[in-house]
C-alpha cells in the first residue's frame, strides 16, 4: 500500500494481481466486502509488526508522521474503486486526490504532457513536495521530458491515463517496461543539503540508464522492473561525485535478473586515465549487465541554484 500512497510505483505494480483476484468474483457485494477485510487486515499488520500491542499504537502516533498517516487513510476510498475501475482509472483519481488535499496551496490539479510526472513527484517527495515542484520546471529539457514519459507509464496492457495528463506523443505510452523505482521516495525525501534540482537530474539519470537496459517495447506494455536505489537514497549527490573521484569505483545501475537491478559501486577497468573501458566482472559477468550512471557531468552543476 505504501507504493500507493508515495506514488513509488507504476499502477500494474499496484493493483494488478489485486484487481485479478477481484475479477473470479462474480458478486460485486462480496469484492466490496473483500477489499474493506484487506484494509482492516492492513492496518493490524503494520501494527502487529511491533512486539506488543503498546508498540503497535505508538507505532501510528510516534513513528507516523500524520500527513502520511492521514494519506493512507483517505487512499481506502479510492482504492475500493479498484474492483469496477481499471487500474490506471483508480491510480489517476488518486493522484488528482492527493493534489487538491495538499496543505500547501498548489492551485488546481496540473495538466499537460508532464502532469501525472507531477503528481507523482508531489506523492513521492512528501514533506519536501514544494522545493522538488518547483525544481522540476527548472530542469533541462531533456531530463524533464525523460521524467515525464517514465513516470507516465503505467506497466498495464492496453492502459494509459488521460490524454491531457502526459506526453501523448512519447512512443513510452504505449511500451514497456515501466519502471519501479524503490525507494525513489526515500531518494527524495533525503534531500538534505541537495540541490532539488540536481537531486531529479539524478532521478532521471536513473530512468535512463535503466531504459539501456531495458530498451521499452510494445509487447512489453503490460510488465515493469524494479531498480533500488536504496544504496543511494541517504547519499548527498556530492559524496557520490567524490567517491568517483578518490576511488576505482563508480556508481552504476546492475541488472540483477530479467525484472530486478540495484544501484551500486562498481569496480573499473582501465585502458588510460581518461578512457574507462569496462567494467569488473566481480559484479556482473557480462558487462551489458551494467550502465554507469556518469556523475562526471554532474560535478559541474553543483553550484548551479535551484
Amino acid at each position: 500500500h505504501g507504493w500507493l500512497v508515495q506514488a513509488e510505483a507504476p499502477p500494474g505494480a499496484i493493483f494488478s494481481r489485486f484487481r485479478q483476484v477481484l475479477r473470479k468474483c462474480t458478486d460485486p457485494t462480496r469484492s466490496a466486502r473483500d477489499i474493506a477485510l484487506y484494509f482492516v487486515h492492513w492496518i493490524t499488520d503494520l501494527a502487529g509488526a511491533e512486539p506488543t500491542p503498546l508498540g503497535g499504537c505508538e507505532k501510528f502516533v510516534i513513528k507516523f508522521p500524520l500527513p502520511v498517516l492521514n494519506s493512507f487513510l483517505r487512499s481506502f476510498a479510492t482504492v475500493g474503486r479498484i474492483a469496477s475501475e481499471t487500474e490506471t482509472e483508480v491510480m489517476e483519481s488518486y493522484l488528482i486526490s492527493r493534489w487538491t488535499e495538499q496543505v500547501a496551496a498548489l492551485g488546481p490539479p496540473p495538466t499537460g504532457p508532464p502532469a501525472i510526472a507531477k503528481m507523482r513527484l508531489l506523492c513521492m517527495a512528501q514533506m519536501n513536495a514544494v522545493p522538488i515542484l518547483e525544481a522540476f520546471d527548472c530542469l533541462q529539457p531533456q531530463d524533464r521530458n525523460d521524467l515525464s514519459a517514465e513516470l507516465a507509464m503505467t506497466a498495464c496492457e492496453g492502459q494509459c491515463y488521460s490524454s491531457d495528463l502526459v506526453p501523448v506523443d512519447s512512443p513510452l505510452m504505449t511500451s514497456g517496461p515501466a519502471f519501479l523505482i524503490y525507494y525513489g521516495p526515500a531518494f527524495l525525501q533525503g534531500l538534505g543539503s541537495d540541490n532539488p534540482v540536481i537531486r531529479l537530474k539524478l532521478l532521471a539519470q536513473v530512468y535512463r540508464m535503466a531504459r539501456k537496459l531495458w530498451p521499452a517495447s510494445p509487447d512489453k506494455m503490460g510488465s515493469h522492473v524494479t531498480v533500488r536505489v536504496d544504496a543511494i537514497k541517504g547519499l548527498s549527490v556530492s559524496d557520490m561525485i567524490a567517491t568517483e573521484q578518490t576511488t576505482d569505483f563508480r556508481w552504476a545501475i546492475v541488472r540483477k535478473n530479467a525484472s530486478e537491478a540495484f544501484v551500486d559501486q562498481v569496480p573499473i577497468r582501465y585502458k588510460s586515465e581518461e578512457d574507462v573501458i569496462a567494467v569488473s566482472s566481480n559484479i556482473s559477468e557480462d558487462e551489458s549487465d551494467v550502465a554507469l550512471l556518469e556523475l562526471a557531468e554532474f560535478s559541474m552543476e553543483m553550484c548551479s541554484p535551484a
